[in-house]
């Protein structure tokens, strides 16, 4: 599946966020190298086309923050609670987001990629076109999601909760993990490996015989 990458200028002048943020709530064009939690105590920020790389947002609370077109780059998103947030056209690349809330949220055309999530809540959000690659997503929370056109490839998924959410048309089969929480009634027309089928088959109660 191809996702549309952020849509940035070819060159980007820094950016300091106070400053930015002095006149109105619209932050644009610029690439962010350092953050400071002052600085982004308000909600209903718009970043617009800018490459955050190497920051810290780790604790903040970002609710109704819209994402357009940007890049987020070697960047600490730990523990953030991006609540009924907004991601259009965004990359985050090895980056962290241990912990981090984006509950409630729209995601399109969105890449989390060679990325450390575990324990992420996107539950109750609406995801499209979004891919997650390379990115471990041990119990993370996907609970009652709405996905359309959406992959994993090559994650760990150790413990994920699935609950109440469709995985139809979602391929398993590259990834891994010992343990899924989901919704068998959710689970037509899911992609897995055959020995992922046989875990999904021992979780019914059934017996498996050579």
């Amino acid at each position: 599946m191809k996702i549309t990458p952020p849509k940035l200028p070819s060159s980007l002048t820094d950016l300091k966020i106070s400053s930015a943020l002095l006149e109105d709530n619209y932050v644009s064009g610029g690439i962010v190298t350092s953050l400071h939690l002052e600085e982004v105590q308000e909600d209903k920020i718009i970043f617009d086309q800018i490459h955050f790389q190497h920051i810290s947002m780790e604790g903040i609370r970002f609710h109704q923050v819209e994402f357009i077109d940007c890049l987020f780059e070697k960047c600490d998103l730990s523990n953030v609670d991006f609540g009924d947030a907004v991601f259009h056209r965004v990359e985050i690349r090895n980056s962290k987001l241990l912990g981090s809330t984006i509950s409630q949220s729209r995601l399109t055309e969105v890449k989390i990629e060679d990325s450390v999530a575990n324990y992420m809540s996107i539950s109750f959000s609406k995801l499209k076109k979004v891919a997650f690659k390379q990115t471990t997503l041990n119990r993370a929370d996907f609970i009652e999601a709405s996905f359309d056109k959406v992959s994993f490839e090559k994650c760990e998924l150790d413990g994920a909760n699935f609950t109440e959410t469709s995985l139809k048309n979602i391929d398993l089969s590259s990834n891994t993990y010992e343990q899924l929480t989901v919704s068998m009634e959710k689970l037509s027309d899911c992609t897995v490996s055959t020995e992922q089928a046989i875990s999904f088959a021992k979780s019914l109660g059934l017996l498996i015989k050579d």
